[in-house]
C-alpha cells in the first residue's frame, strides 16, 4: 500500500526504479504490465461484501481474528483486508503461476483484497519495495453491465537519452485496462506508477443478480485483490516475509 504521493514523488521514483525488477518475459519488460487472462478462479476467490469499512488485519487462520481501524488510508470509505485466511494458500499458488509467466523464481512478501464503492479512487502512486512484483485480481462486482468495465491505468517505462537516465527520449504511455472476473494485471508496483479514476455507480442500485449462487448484494462495489511478491536473486529479496518458500 502506498500514501498519497505527489507528482514528484512519482516521477522522482519511477526513475530511480526503471529496470530494476527485469524478468525474462520480453513484453512485461518492455511494457511493466502484462494481462494474465483467467489467472485465478474466481468463485474461490469470491467474497460478500463485508459490514465493516476501513482496514482489517488478520493474525491467524481464523477469519474472527482481527484487529480493526475505521479509515482506510489510501482508499477513504472501502474496506481493506490484510491476510485474509481465505487467501493464505492462494497467494502462493498465484506466485508458481506467475514464476512460469515471468521465468524467474519470486518470494512471498503480503497481500490484500479490497472492495470500492461508488465514488471512490485510487490515487495514482508508485509502490514500496515489497511490491516489486505484484498483481491485481478482479474478483467480482454488481456494477449494472453499461459500468462494469471500471478500469486500471498505468504508465509504461519512459525511454531515457542514456543509461544514466539524463533526460526523457521518449515517454510512457498512460493505458488504461478492462479486466474480467479472474483476469490478473501483473506489473512492477515499485516502477510503473498506477491508478484508478473514481469508481462509477450510485451507493444503492436495483438489487443485483446472484453471484456464483451466493445472497444478491444491493450495495454497489467492486473486489479485487493484492498479491505482492519479489524476486528472489532480486535487489528486494530481503522483503521476502519467508523464503523457504
Amino acid at each position: 500500500m502506498a500514501e498519497c504521493m505527489t507528482e514528484q514523488q512519482i516521477m522522482f521514483q519511477e526513475k530511480h526504479n526503471s529496470g530494476t525488477a527485469w524478468t525474462r518475459n520480453k513484453q512485461f519488460d518492455k511494457d511493466g504490465y502484462l494481462v494474465v487472462k483467467d489467472l485465478w478462479d474466481p468463485e474461490e476467490l469470491y467474497h460478500p461484501v463485508p459490514e465493516l469499512r476501513g482496514q482489517l488485519n488478520y493474525w491467524d487462520d481464523n477469519p474472527e481474528h482481527f484487529n480493526h481501524t475505521p479509515v482506510e488510508n489510501q482508499v477513504e470509505g472501502s474496506v481493506a483486508r490484510y491476510w485474509h485466511p481465505q487467501y493464505r494458500k492462494i497467494h502462493s499458488g498465484v506466485r508458481k503461476k506467475l514464476e512460469k509467466t515471468l521465468g524467474r523464481k519470486l518470494y512471498n512478501t503480503y497481500y490484500y483484497d479490497r472492495f470500492y464503492f461508488p465514488g471512490q479512487p485510487l490515487h495514482k502512486h508508485a509502490d514500496r519495495d515489497a511490491c516489486e512484483i505484484s498483481v491485481t485480481i478482479h474478483v467480482s462486482t454488481n456494477l449494472p453491465d453499461n459500468l462494469k468495465e471500471w478500469e486500471v491505468k498505468i504508465k509504461t517505462p519512459d525511454t531515457y537519452t542514456d543509461k544514466k537516465k539524463t533526460a526523457v527520449l521518449v515517454p510512457g504511455e498512460e493505458r488504461a485496462l478492462v479486466l474480467d472476473p479472474g483476469d490478473g494485471m501483473v506489473y512492477k508496483g515499485c516502477e510503473r506508477p498506477h491508478w484508478r479514476d473514481p469508481m462509477p455507480g450510485t451507493p444503492l442500485g436495483k438489487k443485483s443478480k446472484k453471484l456464483f449462487g451466493k445472497k444478491p448484494q444491493q450495495e454497489q462495489y467492486y473486489h479485487q485483490i493484492f498479491f505482492h511478491y519479489v524476486l528472489q536473486d532480486g535487489q528486494r529479496a530481503h522483503c521476502a516475509w519467508d523464503r523457504s518458500r
